[in-house]
């Protein structure tokens, strides 16, 4: 199940204590931080309390946002904060009633408790090779998701046709996964493991003296954090609180996420119906009709800046194009700056400067994004090759081999497993402008080819361009008081769910018209359950009862 974005922020709030934690009240004492906010009983009488320290760290990451970016009051922003509280452990209550970890559960777990105090040490060590003015980069920095490999979308669901009616079938999303696992660690052993395995990086890591001196810094932040506890200020102490509490929190968040998709039940047809779907995407057409023939300078900034907000499109003016780019290297790039400079100021004419960049090109190299590795192919060797290849083909092979050489040598991450390819006009482009002269060639004002492919120098390196097709929509609406894609006939019905699961945002990735509308529309539809389950659970729990007194003083 996708996480949505109110589960999302339930489930980690409580991250940020080390580095944001208490320093924005005044908060040493024991007895100050454990005040009860929250009280409660289960309906198995079980005691709940949150405490002010809770209360303290949610806002650090939650509350001050509030404050700061949306104008709430304190007041405000600290009732906001109190309620995620307590829908939190609410739904943790009844979490822990109805989940059972596997081993493949228990696995993950570990896996973020680790990457959690990674983070946080990646922290404390960036802050340390700036201490000491190292010139050296971080050992512990998280390695981000490739971008340079191809990544279809992750489908939620599809239309079915079942006993005579479409449906839409949940598809396989569970997180649960590899249950039937060995676990990383002795049983119960998870504490000392992980301790154990952020040791053994540290001692292992090249920057051993550097990452040594950031747990030092990390566990003196920690003391402070506890100070005037009555607790126990040996490092090693110190340092198993801290995993074990973020081990706490990880914990208490699976069981949030399982949860979460248990409410969806065994049953594999989602509770949005086709219909749903249909009276959406008839909605967002209208409206994006209507307010485009009224403005139709709107529609042109619009859809060149954001095509993913566009859901009508209002004349014929506009084509998708991709690009593979080749870039210059840094001494190039350098020297083409100079160049820039020069011929804003006169020294050389645009023909020079052209000339001068038309050189550069062709002593590009192109480089093999995957391994990293160059080759000895320049630019024009690539668009050879293209040519030769996409010759004589289908569309739809055309389509893959350009795909394969955008994920093998395209330097422009920007267009990579992107929802839309880029948007150009006939009259209004926000490329550069050899990049628009040549996409527009391509174009041949409407006449052009799909699949077709030209080739352009700009400041930023050789562009080599695929001609993507016209900007249309799926359903031309022609009198918008009656328009309506849900319809009772069964064949127009058929038609029109044919038309929206094959319609293809980008012709360079999976998904379509009918992944976006039902993806916008669970988003909203599960946020709506969750509170209607929320208010369910509430019900079940007893003398809730929120201790206004213990938290005035954080009002100011």
């Amino acid at each position: 199940m996708k996480k949505f974005l109110t589960l999302a922020f339930i489930c980690l709030i409580s991250f940020s204590f080390v580095l944001t934690g208490c320093n924005l009240f005044p908060t040493n004492q024991a007895n100050y931080l454990n005040a009860p906010i929250v009280t409660f009983q289960t309906a198995d009488g079980e005691d709940v309390k949150i405490t002010k320290e809770d209360l303290i760290t949610a806002f650090s990451s939650y509350g001050a946002q509030l404050v700061n970016s949306y104008g709430y009051s304190m007041q405000d922003a600290i009732d906001a904060t109190i309620e995620v509280l307590t829908n939190r452990e609410v739904m943790l209550v009844a979490a822990k009633n109805s989940i059972t970890f596997g081993n493949g559960d228990l696995n993950a777990i570990w896996d973020d408790a680790y990457d959690t105090i990674i983070s946080n040490l990646s922290s404390y060590e960036e802050l340390v090779i700036e201490q000491w003015k190292l010139n050296i980069p971080s050992t512990l920095d998280e390695e981000e998701e490739s971008t340079t490999e191809y990544t279809p979308y992750d489908k939620q669901a599809e239309i079915v046709l079942q006993d005579g009616k479409y449906v839409i079938k949940l598809l396989d999303t569970n997180t649960s996964v590899g249950q039937n696992v060995d676990l990383y660690y002795d049983e119960g052993k998870e504490i000392d493991s992980l301790i154990e395995t952020v040791n053994n990086r540290i001692n292992s890591s090249a920057n051993k003296d550097v990452l040594t001196e950031a747990k030092r810094q990390y566990i003196e932040a920690l003391k402070a954090t506890e100070e005037g506890r009555g607790l126990s200020t040996n490092n090693d102490e110190v340092f198993k609180r801290e995993v074990e509490r973020i081990y706490e929190v990880v914990t208490e968040n699976k069981y949030i996420e399982l949860y979460s998709e248990q409410l969806q039940g065994d049953n594999d047809i989602s509770n949005i119906s086709v219909s749903q779907v249909l009276r959406k995407l008839t909605s967002d057409m209208i409206s994006s009709y209507t307010k485009y023939t009224l403005n139709s300078s709107q529609f042109s900034t619009d859809i060149l800046s954001s095509r993913e907000d566009v859901d009508y499109i209002i004349n014929n003016d506009y084509f998708y194009v991709n690009h593979i780019l080749l870039q210059y290297d840094d001494e190039t790039t350098a020297y083409i700056d100079e160049l820039e400079a020069k011929l804003n100021n006169g020294t050389i004419t645009e023909k020079a400067y052209n000339d001068a960049l038309e050189a550069e090109a062709d002593k590009i190299k192109a480089k093999n994004i995957q391994t990293g590795e160059a080759t000895s192919y320049s630019p024009t060797d690539i668009y050879n090759q293209l040519t030769s290849e996409m010759t004589g083909v289908s569309d739809d092979k055309k389509t893959q081999i350009f795909k394969d050489y955008i994920y093998t040598y395209n330097e422009d991450t920007g267009n990579m497993n992107a929802d839309y390819c880029y948007v150009i006009g006939k009259n209004d482009s926000q490329m550069v402008d050899s990049f628009t002269e040549t996409s527009r060639e391509l174009w041949d004002n409407g006449n052009g080819e799909y699949g077709s492919i030209g080739y352009c120098v700009s400041e930023y390196g050789v562009h080599i361009i695929f001609y993507a097709g016209p900007v249309t929509n799926a359903f031309t609406i022609s009198d918008p008081d009656n328009f309506n894609l849900d319809t009772a006939n069964f064949d127009e019905l058929t038609e029109i769910v044919n038309t929206i699961q094959n319609t293809y945002l980008n012709v360079f990735n999976n998904k379509t018209l009918f992944d976006k509308i039902y993806e916008e529309l669970a988003t909203d539809t599960y946020s709506i359950f969750e509170t209607m389950n929320l208010d369910v659970l509430k019900k079940d729990i007893k003398n809730l009862t929120i201790h206004i007194s213990n938290y005035q003083d954080l009002l100011g």
